[in-house]
């Protein structure tokens, strides 16, 4: 009797770490997620991306306005935690939770200003890559965390604006189900409005669709 006690003892403490324990992190973090989504104006800065120009003819040497703004909000947000953390300790991994679903938000929001661009020369790629190591060279201060999430994707994608018309197809093959169909298609018309190709466009742009109906 009692080796069975301690059996079922035995189960129920592996049931409740291999079930209960998952669950509660899900649950956790299902909440920090809408806290981290209300945490920062992502609207207000995607508004802002949606004014830059990047077929621009020079390369420019300082991020946009819009970097500026987000490290504002990272501040402040830095801020309200520091001032709630003097009433209610916040458990590291708590923190860094928050901070991780806040940055990959901001990553979001990065891909959404950057797939908006309709038009986008060498130089504005280059301005691309400019902001978003801004950012990046920021992040570090917030989360320890690595990778840095949703980094990846955007460099990801910016670096396909760079790409010969040969690679772009496998590129897109490859990487379709990582962005939206309104992403790719501005990289689509972004890379081959270079040579002038509408046939290219429009092939590629088939490509996509008919992958996206697959997935």
């Amino acid at each position: 009797k009692q080796w069975y006690q301690r059996r079922v003892a035995i189960t129920a403490g592996n049931q409740f770490y291999n079930q209960t324990l998952p669950l509660s992190r899900e649950l956790r973090e299902a909440v920090y997620s809408g806290v981290a989504s209300k945490a920062m104006s992502y609207n207000a800065i995607l508004q802002l991306m949606g004014n830059v120009k990047w077929e621009i003819r020079e390369l420019m040497s300082e991020p946009n306005s819009y970097v500026y703004v987000m490290l504002q909000e990272m501040e402040a947000m830095q801020q309200k935690i520091s001032v709630v953390s003097t009433f209610v300790p916040i458990p590291v991994e708590v923190y860094q939770m928050i901070w991780t679903l806040s940055i990959s938000e901001l990553c979001r929001v990065f891909l959404e200003g950057f797939g908006s661009a309709r038009k986008c020369t060498h130089e504005g790629r280059a301005w691309m890559q400019l902001d978003f190591q801004q950012f990046i060279v920021q992040v570090v201060k917030f989360i320890t965390i690595k990778p840095i999430p949703g980094k990846d994707v955007v460099e990801n994608f910016i670096k396909a604006y760079y790409l010969t018309e040969g690679d772009l197809e496998q590129w897109l093959r490859e990487n379709y189900m990582s962005y939206s169909s309104k992403q790719l298609n501005s990289i689509i018309n972004c890379t081959t409005a270079q040579f002038s190709k509408m046939m290219q466009r429009s092939r590629l742009s088939g490509i996509v669709d008919e992958l996206i109906k697959k997935s």
